[in-house]
Formats: C-alpha cells, structure tokens, sequence
C-alpha cells in the first residue's frame, strides 16, 4: 500500500484519528496553496534606535506626497520614525497598564490616543525636526472633544468609542464623532456649532457591554461591544449616523481583535474566530483551531493583544501572549490567510504587530544617483535633461510591509531568515482494523536536510498523554525516509530547515501486519 498524505488545513482541534486531510502541528510556516511555506524570522529596520519601553501601538503610512511615515507609542512618550524621535508633547504622557496607544490618520493629521491623556494630533504635512504632537483640545474648533480608548475614521468623520468627557463622565458604551471632514472640530454637543458640522455623540442602547473596537470604513463602520456587534452608516440630516444591530448576542472578547480586510471583518468572539460582512458573521476557525487557541491564550494579558493584515498579502496576522510567556510579553503568532481559508501558528516574542512602509526617494531625498531630482547619472554630464520624470511612478515612493516591534522594542519586519518549521500529521491507520508496517516516508518538499520522525502507537494515546516520536531520519538517495515501525497508528513530524520553499505532503509505503 503506497497512500499519499496531503498536508491540509491546520487543524488540531479535530480528533488526531479524524485528522487525515489536514495536519495537527503547523510551526513557524505559513499557509499557501497546496501547502505550507516558510516564514521569515523578525530582523531590525535599519539603523532602528530602542524606544525607552515596550512599544504600546504604532501606526505607518504616507503623507499626500507619498513621503513615508511612522509613529509609535510606549508608557510615557510618542516616537517618530526608526531613529525614535521624541515628538511628544511637553507634558508627556501617562498610559495606563492595561492601555495602549491607537493611531489613525485623517487627511494631512495623525491621532493617538491612550484614553488617559487628551486626543493628541500631528500634522504629517508640515513634519519639521522640532515639531510634536499636541492636544486636539488646544484648538478653539475643539471644545468639546473627548477622551477614549478607540478610535477610526469612518466616512469623513473621525469616530472615538469608549469615552470619557467632562460632562457625561465615563461612558463606555457610546461613540462620538468630529466635525464631518475635520477631524480637529469638536464643537459642544447640542449646539448650532454641533449641528453644522454634523459632530455629535451616540450610546448604545441593550446589554452589549463595553466598546471593544471601532472599525474603519470608507462607506460603513463597525462598533464591536462585548456582546454586540452594530453597523454604522452615514445618512446625513439629523440622524447622521444610522446604528443597527446586526449581531446582537456575539461580539468581541479581545480589545482591537477586529481587523478589516475589503468588505469583511476578522474578529475573535467568545466562542471563536468570525468573518463579519456588516449583515452577519460566519465560523471560521470551528472545528479547527478554536479551542486550541483560547486553550493557548493567556487571559491575564488580553490587552497585550495585537493584529493586523499583511498589505501585500490575503493573511491576517495575529500576536499574543501564550502558554510560557514571561510577565505577559507576546510569545505567539496565529496566522490567518482569508483567501484559503487555513490557519499556521508560529512561536515569535515580539511586543505589538505594525505596518512599516519603507521611505522611498522623492524630491527631498539626499543627493544621490537614484535621486529624482538629479538630471544626470552619477556624473551631472552623463545623461541629457529630460531623460527622468520628476512625476514618474516607476520611482519608488514608499512599500508597505508587515512588522513589529521586537522585545527589544526596536522596530523590525519580518525579513530575517527563515524560521524552522515543524508539520505534525493526525493518527494514520495504513490498514483501518490492523497493525500495518510502515516502510517508508517520502516527504513531497524541496528540502534536501528535511528530517521525519515517527511515533507507532498501539492504542490511541489519552489528551495529555505526551508522545513520544523516534530519532530524525534524514532522507536517502531515493528521496524516502526508511521508517520501519509496525504499529496499529502511525504519526509522523517533519522537521523543515530554514531553506524549504514549499511542503506538500508525504507518500507512505507499508503492509498490513496483523489484526491486533
């Protein structure tokens, strides 16, 4: 008997025995089509300089001109760009353990907040060397503007959830909203001021607890409770905002756990990972990898939680505090890729996930041969003028990328070497009923140092029974692993080396060798 094992979704939640079209580990790889591929290990951006603590939040992106920028956040200061520019306001700042700093960017200004401190602003268009963040309530458009722990930009508004103002107090199930277009106008609520602008503030009425994330849109939004999901949507007048309750009995049990990907929205409930469309939510880790990640998540620490989606890639990224993490600091990476529809986990330490975009040459850039404003070649008499284009898109202005801060809170991507991966297979019965000799294991990966392990196991092993797998065996001249174990359940674990490119599966050759 010569079976083929194809190394399908990531499944471990399902039984081992029942797990022959997918696998039960998937390590430090990542999902794609047929298979599985290697994952990048974090390597530091540059000549990136430490921020003084733990990085609690960071934002990158780009100006009108496309000029690169980024922003990050930890305890008591605000940071601009890999050198760590202090851009903090004069005060400083006060973040809270269990709070971060969020960031999100409305035309030519950043905002940040950390809920403890006033919303801070930073106009990326007039970027100078002494230039800092400041208090949105300094403006005289902004008397009224709050506090709060989230905040995204829907529509032309920028929209606060959680909040604390002077009047109302803490308010941790209600919205407010700037000025349409401004997000710097925060008149006072019920006033001519308020109306004209369209800037108001909403609660939400029913038993769906805190406000756990605000989801940007450029059409619709989405305000994620604990217990509640709710689509908002402009329609001007004075309503201004529609609120409808799409998801009455499920929301978001991690603080920012909700990423936006097109016309859809990965989040983590109670009971496991969705998909929501603004009509409703549909499974997506059942029956797959649920169980094993709440199992896997550290409770304690859910507001070190972060997630985003790779720019240039169909895959969600997400970082958290596992089993063994020490005082809480992100240990784990659970990999989501929505176009397949398959999950891989990884074990990275890193403080919180960011996307970086890689400062590309423009008109400011020092003066150098690929300089835009060069007319010339590196030798101003080589080239006649008007051989580049100053508007020419071909110039490189900026690349986006997936990141994080490392725990040595400097900024880095994932663009160091691959990591070593690890497939485990389910139970394989080559003879349902009897014992059977395994032979032989051909991996299906390009890999030339790939080593198998392999466990025989006479009985299905108990939940926390440990298994214990043979020594490595290199492949041989034939491309197969000589296995030779006779067993009623055969499991098998390839060891990928930093080289691999893809793995698809294994052939298996063995016997039939008895009936017990």
């Amino acid at each position: 008997m010569s079976p083929r094992y194809g190394f399908g979704a990531w499944t471990p939640d399902l039984p081992p025995l029942a797990n022959q079209k997918g696998v039960t580990v998937a390590r430090n790889i990542l999902p794609i089509a047929g298979g599985y591929g290697p994952l990048a290990s974090l390597a530091p951006v540059g000549n990136s300089v430490a921020l003084d603590d733990y990085c609690r939040g960071a934002i990158g992106g780009t100006d009108f001109a496309t000029n690169a920028f980024s922003f990050s956040g930890d305890e008591l200061k605000l940071y601009s760009g890999v050198d760590s520019l202090d851009v903090s306001r004069a005060a400083g700042y006060a973040t809270s353990n269990e709070d971060g700093w969020q960031f999100a960017q409305f035309g030519s200004n950043v905002f940040a907040t950390n809920f403890f401190d006033p919303l801070q602003y930073f106009s990326v268009q007039d970027f100078t060397p002494s230039a800092k963040f400041k208090d949105v309530s300094e403006l005289a458009i902004a008397p009224a503007v709050p506090r709060a722990r989230h905040i995204a930009v829907i529509d032309n508004f920028l929209v606060l959830g959680n909040v604390y103002d002077p009047v109302d107090g803490l308010q941790t199930n209600a919205i407010s909203w700037s000025g349409i277009n401004n997000g710097l106008a925060w008149p006072l609520r019920n006033t001519d001021g308020a109306t004209e602008v369209l800037s108001d503030k909403q609660r939400l009425e029913g038993a769906g607890g805190v406000i756990n994330a605000v989801v940007p849109g450029s059409e619709v939004g989405a305000i994620f409770q604990e217990h509640a999901i709710w689509r908002l949507d402009f329609v001007g007048g004075d309503v201004i905002f529609s609120l409808s309750r799409v998801e009455p009995n499920r929301g978001l049990l991690i603080p920012n756990l909700a990423v936006a990907v097109g016309r859809e929205i990965f989040y983590l409930s109670e009971d496991g990972f969705y998909m929501f469309n603004y009509t409703g939510s549909r499974p997506i880790g059942k029956d797959k990898i649920n169980r094993t990640f709440l199992a896997d998540l550290d409770s304690e620490f859910f507001y070190r939680v972060s997630a985003l989606r790779d720019p240039d890639q169909t895959r969600i990224y997400v970082l958290y505090p596992g089993q063994g993490n020490v005082n809480g600091s992100p240990n784990k990476m659970l990999v989501y890729d929505w176009a397949l529809d398959r999950f891989s986990e990884a074990e990275v330490t890193a403080e919180v996930l960011v996307w970086f975009f890689e400062p590309g040459a423009h008109l400011d850039s020092p003066d150098t041969a690929d300089d835009p404003d060069r007319i010339g070649g590196v030798d101003d008499d080589e080239d006649p003028p008007g051989d580049e284009s100053f508007d020419d898109r071909a110039t490189p202005v900026g690349s986006a990328t997936i990141g994080a801060y490392n725990s040595s809170h400097v900024l880095s991507t994932f663009s160091g070497v691959n990591m070593s991966g690890t497939i485990e297979t389910g139970d394989i019965e080559l003879a349902p009923g009897r014992r059977s000799m395994m032979k032989t294991a051909r991996p299906l990966v390009d890999d030339a140092d790939i080593t198998v392990q392999v466990a025989g196991l006479a009985k299905r092993p108990r939940p926390d029974e440990v298994l214990t797998y043979g020594r490595r065996l290199p492949q041989e001249r034939h491309g197969g692993c000589s296995v030779h174990v006779d067993a009623r359940y055969h499991r098998l674990r390839f060891n990928l080396t930093p080289t691999f490119e893809n793995a698809v599966g294994c052939d298996i050759s063995g016997r039939a060798t008895g009936n017990k």
